[in-house]
């Protein structure tokens, strides 16, 4: 019997809801769940199509100022963007690569929390120096992000 090895990869594309239906039964299950990264609004900490996000059950400590979250909005519109500000009721989610745009919604729309990321071999955590630093330091003010994700953008082009 031969074996052989293809060079090429065939890409799937699966429709958002029937992704994370298998996704939510993961993690309702309490399993980590690893995906691969879309979209620049979280730039520059997650980088799309190159980095991967693991999503984790929520727990006590999820929902707080600064971590980021996976969130349903405007039914079945998924969102992993980071809690800028949270109430009772509702939570304020913003990208780290979005200078204007937030999404607001209610709290029990949080699914999972973001606990990791894969950069190839590496792996970032939340207790690693670069989450903190974008948890705490990140710009707030929307000139700066501007011209922070100007430059980033820029280097990365080259």
């Amino acid at each position: 019997m031969r074996s052989f090895i293809c060079s090429w990869m065939v890409q799937m594309i699966i429709p958002n809801d029937v992704f994370f239906s298998h996704i939510l039964n993961e993690i309702n299950d309490g399993k980590s769940v690893r995906i691969p990264s879309k979209g620049n609004s979280m730039l520059p900490l997650i980088r799309p199509e190159v980095d991967e996000i693991e999503l984790s059950p929520i727990s006590e400590n999820s929902i707080q100022k600064g971590n980021i979250l996976l969130a349903v909005i405007n039914n079945n519109y998924y969102v992993i963007h980071r809690a800028e500000k949270i109430s009772s009721e509702k939570i304020t989610l913003r990208g780290d690569g979005n200078i204007k745009k937030r999404e607001i919604c209610p709290t029990d729309s949080v699914i999972a929390e973001v606990t990791c990321i894969y950069r190839g071999n590496k792996r970032v955590t939340k207790s690693s120096l670069i989450w903190k630093i974008t948890r705490i330091c990140w710009f707030k003010s929307p000139l700066l992000r501007r011209i922070y994700l100007g430059l980033y953008r820029r280097i990365r082009q080259k």
